[in-house]
């Protein structure tokens, strides 16, 4: 029943579905458990801004997530070749994202603070920049809202007359407020992936501010939700991203953590 391998990332494979032409199979890594939160959050969008997902199989031993197959390419792709559409494209991010954030989480979830404080916990970082993301943490809200938990453009097909969103391993309960600052942050200080061409790496170290303030721009023209503490929640997510161990990205954010915790030292 598996066909080709079309697409591969760190914790899953993405293979056609020879009995369906119209799903894919995403077949997880042994040893990663992302299907269950990937499954809860599409059985709750039901399709529309993510793929619709088919059935919930089991291969070899290994967790499988039939997903409708979907037609177009990521935001990424189509920014590399169209990048005269920058404001288009942020546009259309945070749309899909106020669309995410619209829809109530389902219960069973995990919860975006739970999840932050273990990936704070699993980072390497020095005491003060520990004890400093985790009273920052404690201060901050709990919420009922679908967090999509890795929203960036390589995430975010766009088809003829569909923007999807993708990939939802990640996916939390908690407040469109964390999720957005997220975002913001991929968008600053996510190294380009391996592959990227250095013309591509040059023009999103001209673009990805400008992307990053358009993107901001159209989310808080658009939504109802506040965004009051977008620094606080970008300071967490900061000091979680570094137990992801992307090497290249850790000194500019260790760097960006000591700058917010020296200020915040200063006012006390």
């Amino acid at each position: 029943m598996i066909g080709l391998k079309i697409a591969e990332g760190r914790e899953a494979e993405v293979y056609t579905w020879d009995s369906d032409a119209a799903a894919v199979l995403k077949l997880y890594r042994p040893g990663y458990s992302g299907h269950v939160a990937e499954s809860a959050a599409l059985t709750r969008l039901g399709g529309g801004v993510a793929p619709r997902l088919v059935d919930v199989l089991e291969i070899d031993g290994r967790h499988g997530l039939l997903l409708e197959r979907l037609d177009g390419s990521d935001m990424l792709a189509m920014l590399q070749r169209q990048p005269w559409r920058l404001l288009a494209y942020a546009t259309t991010l945070a749309e899909a994202h106020i669309r995410i954030h619209s829809v109530q989480a389902p219960p069973d979830l995990p919860d975006a603070r739970q999840a932050l404080a273990a990936r704070i916990d699993a980072a390497a970082l020095r005491p003060q920049l520990h004890d400093f993301a985790w009273r920052l943490l404690d201060g901050l809200p709990t919420g009922d809202r679908l967090c999509h938990g890795d929203f960036h453009p390589g995430n975010v097909l766009v088809g003829a007359d569909r923007v999807s969103v993708i990939d939802w391993a990640n996916a939390t309960r908690g407040v469109p407020e964390s999720d957005f600052a997220r975002t913001m942050l991929l968008l600053k200080q996510a190294d380009p992936l391996p592959g990227t061409s250095p013309i591509f790496r040059g023009l999103m170290a001209a673009g990805r501010s400008l992307f990053a303030h358009a993107y901001a721009r159209a989310y808080r023209k658009r939504t109802h939700d506040p965004l009051n503490l977008v620094d606080s929640w970008a300071i967490v997510h900061a000091a979680a991203r570094l137990a992801e161990g992307i090497k290249v990205e850790e000194p500019r954010l260790v760097a960006f953590l000591d700058s917010a915790w020296r200020t915040a030292t200063r006012w006390r």
